[in-house]
């Protein structure tokens, strides 16, 4: 990457500025500097993988169908770190989840975060719970529709891919949806065929960072060639009262007490967080 004024290591000013009149609300298309970081290529993530808990390394197919099942690939011989050498020919997508487990990923996440937490903070404030997430996809792998609550910049390392964002709100992101996940973790979404010529499509490729707006949701195509992702993912407290909000809404509007919609940022359902942690501490959720 050209450096032409002063930054970090992972990005230059101008980045943050775009970031800054962006977040929290709509999408932004940023460069990075990681493409080619030693941390991020098929030898370390097969190593990285060989370390992460079994339950945290996923193996899927990728030719799932958009709004369909994204299904583990049950039929696979070959051991995980094979898979990620060979990405271009397995038919497999692989995800390395919570790689902040391992020291190195946590030291390289948190001066990534050390970039633009003066950006975040300014708007919905500090950071809470980092997790990261490695996608490793054959050619052509599809994401299908789905939408994850969290704040995210996905970096593109290797390859190319389209990814596709919607407002996170209704036809795309049902009210009754977005409930149910925050009580049982499903964040797959219906879809219709419509929808594909509603998308805002982002081409990404290396040194090309996506920040995705909280619950927005999205599809992802890898192109013609092995791609390699990593997703940095936070909270806010405005988003961790939201989804406690929501996952209480239920009981709430059984006693005429429920929200009829999401708050909006930067409204805090503050009474509606409180009741969801009271009855997450009593065994009601």
């Amino acid at each position: 990457m050209c450096v032409d004024e002063p930054g970090g290591a992972f990005f230059e000013l101008s980045e943050m500025d775009r970031l800054s009149s962006a977040y929290p609300l709509a999408p932004a298309v940023l460069r990075h500097a990681l493409a080619g970081h030693p941390l991020l290529t098929p030898p370390a993530l097969a190593d990285a993988a060989g370390e992460l808990p079994a339950e945290h390394v996923e193996r899927r197919i990728a030719d799932a169908v958009n709004g369909g099942e994204f299904a583990m690939d049950e039929a696979a011989q070959a051991p995980i770190a094979d898979t990620i050498r060979a990405i271009g020919t397995s038919g497999n997508w692989i995800m390395l989840r919570f790689v902040q487990q391992l020291p190195r990923y946590r030291e390289l996440l948190h001066a990534l975060m050390a970039e633009i937490e003066g950006v975040i903070g300014a708007k919905t404030g500090p950071w809470r719970t980092l997790k990261a997430f490695i996608f490793v996809s054959a050619p052509g792998t599809l994401t299908p529709f789905h939408f994850d609550a969290e704040y995210n910049i996905l970096f593109q390392i290797a390859g190319d891919k389209d990814f596709a964002t919607y407002p996170p709100e209704p036809p795309f992101l049902p009210f009754d949806r977005r409930e149910a996940y925050h009580r049982d973790g499903d964040n797959m979404l219906p879809w219709r065929p419509d929808y594909e010529a509603q998308a805002t499509v982002h081409r990404l490729a290396p040194g090309d960072a996506l920040y995705v707006p909280h619950a927005a949701p999205h599809w992802v195509r890898a192109g013609s060639r092995p791609s390699v992702s990593l997703s940095l993912t936070w909270q806010s407290d405005w988003s961790l009262a939201t989804g406690e909000a929501l996952a209480v809404n239920p009981l709430l509007r059984a006693v005429g007490l429920g929200l009829s919609r999401p708050s909006a940022w930067p409204r805090r359902p503050a009474l509606h967080a409180l009741a969801g942690r009271a009855a997450r501490r009593v065994g009601l959720l």
